[in-house]
């Protein structure tokens, strides 16, 4: 009788250990786990924001509905110098105060052509911080980046054609 019990308490603290990771997380994570970066889910919602404006919605998916902001934050986490994380963080701890300076609205909550304005001028102002411009450069390089490289685009706009792909011959004069 004593192995039973033995048993369902070995199982049952076996699934709280594989059930506690998720729990810590939950509360004010991101949806993508990160190792390096310290984001909130407020800061990634603004990344997703950011993302948006940079690839908004038309007749084709969006940035948020592609979830690019999760492709930015990884590649950020996973493939650049901790030097460039940093900048990264800063500018983004940055972004929010400068925007509301700037157009003294909130920037999820601006128009998409309020929001490319404010892109442009981060991005051509000598006034702007270093770190700023960089975390502005990078969400736009890496949006663009996922987006070309997502399942969607690859499918749907540019699908891809196995190697040797089609030949299309020219025919002139008669000759082929």
């Amino acid at each position: 009788m004593h192995r039973r019990v033995w048993i369902k308490q070995v199982l049952l603290a076996g699934g709280g250990m594989l059930i506690a990771p998720a729990l810590v997380n939950a509360a004010g994570a991101t949806e993508v786990p990160l190792l390096h970066l310290r984001i909130s889910a407020a800061e990634e919602a603004l990344v997703a924001a950011l993302a948006e404006a940079v690839i908004p919605t038309t007749d084709t998916p969006g940035a948020k509905a592609l979830n690019l902001h999760q492709f930015v934050l990884k590649m950020m986490d996973d493939c650049a110098a901790p030097v460039d994380q940093q900048r990264f963080q800063n500018g983004l701890a940055l972004f929010e105060p400068f925007a509301q300076k700037q157009s003294s609205l909130a920037f999820a909550s601006n128009a998409t052509p309020q929001q490319v304005q404010l892109l442009r001028t981060i991005r051509d102002s000598k006034e702007a911080p270093a770190d700023l411009r960089f975390f502005v450069d990078q969400v736009r390089r890496l949006t663009i980046r996922g987006y070309e490289t997502s399942e969607y685009v690859l499918t749907k706009v540019h699908p891809y054609e196995l190697v040797p792909g089609r030949f299309n011959g020219c025919k002139k004069n008669g000759n082929v």
